[in-house]
Formats: structure tokens, sequence, C-alpha cells
């Protein structure tokens, strides 16, 4: 190997490094809906996005979607948080930070640029995969839309449950929104479960106190 090719391979490796450093920075990044309605121990934007990717690894072929395309996207589709932080533009209005819909995109947008033009090749992959879910057109990027939205209500689903809290805001803003029949069937069970759980719930207080 030549001097200026061993050169080239270091300045590869060392960038590959300092995106994953970057991208690392998403374990820490608390989702900020979660944070800002009390809820303990919330979740980190990565595990938002892995379960994402799960989701989408449940996909059957009757979908007629490119699965890894999929959960290709769910892997990229929030990176640009690991520098913007995790905005808030929906919700309570008391919850949401203040920054149009535009201007969030915007930074997320440039934070997504330069992380990628540092992995020259599969940089250019993560960037039209993000502006791919960004446009929503796809069926692939409306699946994983759908993903995005389903994931956080079933994380809502499971804070209610395991903290003994309401988080109706996070159902509210999401009801009817879904487009795709797996999702939307999923979303769809929760809720019911949800309802049944909150019916229940005097009954089981009431047991208790007897």
């Amino acid at each position: 190997m030549s001097a200026s090719s061993n050169g080239g391979h270091t300045t590869a490796v060392s960038n590959a490094l300092e995106f994953l450093k970057v991208v690392g920075k998403l374990k820490e990044v608390k989702r900020t809906g979660w944070v800002r309605s009390g809820v303990q121990g919330a979740e980190s934007v990565a595990d938002h996005m892995f379960r994402m990717a799960m989701i989408s690894f449940l996909v059957g072929p009757k979908e007629g979607l490119d699965k890894d395309k999929c959960i290709k996207m769910a892997l990229v589709h929030d990176i640009g948080e690991a520098v913007i932080g995790d905005l808030v533009i929906v919700g309570e209005k008391d919850k949401q930070d203040k920054i149009t819909k535009e201007e969030k995109q915007k930074l997320e947008r440039k934070a997504v640029q330069e992380m990628c033009a540092k992995i020259p090749g599969v940089g250019e992959e993560i960037l039209a995969l993000w502006e791919e879910f960004e446009a929503g057109e796809t069926p692939e990027a409306r699946h994983v839309q759908d993903c995005d939205k389903f994931e956080m209500v079933l994380q809502a689903s499971e804070y209610e449950e395991n903290q003994g809290m309401q988080l109706p805001d996070f159902y509210r803003t999401t009801a009817g929104i879904f487009k795709t029949p797996f999702v939307s069937a999923m979303d769809a069970e929760v809720r019911k479960r949800r309802s049944e759980r909150i019916k229940d719930e005097p009954e089981a207080k009431k047991s208790k106190t007897e």
C-alpha cells in the first residue's frame, strides 16, 4: 500500500469514527416530549429509532414495501437531532419549542448534511434516505412516518402502565393520522387495550382498598 493510499484510508477511518461519535450522542438525547410530561427515565432518541427499525423488521411481503430501505430509513430519520436536539413542534403549546416546522427542518437538514459530508458514499445514501423520509411521498417513507408516530403511541401506553400516569396528548395528536394498514392495525389495538385499562382502573383501585 502506497503512502498516499494509506493516508486516504487513515482519513476515512478518522472520518468514520468522528461520524459515529456524533451519532452516539443520540443515546444521550432524551425525547423532549416525555421529559416535559414528567416521565421518569425518559427514553433517548436512539431508543426510539431502534424500536422503529424493529417495527419495520416485522413488515411482511404483503405490505409491498422494501423492508431493508424501511429499516435503514428508521435508523437515520432523526440523526440530525444528535446536533440540534429533540425539538418539539406539536402537542400542548406549553410543551412546544418556539420554532416553526420549517425552521426545524432547515436546522436538521444542515446538521445531517454536515454529518454525511464526513463519510462520502454511504453519507450520500443516508442523506437521500433522510430527504425521502421528510418528503413522505414514497410507500416506504409513509410507512416509516407511521412507525415514528406509532412507536410514540406504544411508548406512551407503556409509560402510563409502568408509571401510573396519563399521557392523553400523545394519543390526541396522533388520532386518525396513520396511513398504512399494518401500523394502523397495531395502533388500533394499543388504543383498544388502553381504553380497557382505563375503564378497569377504578375497579382495580377500589379492590386494593377493600
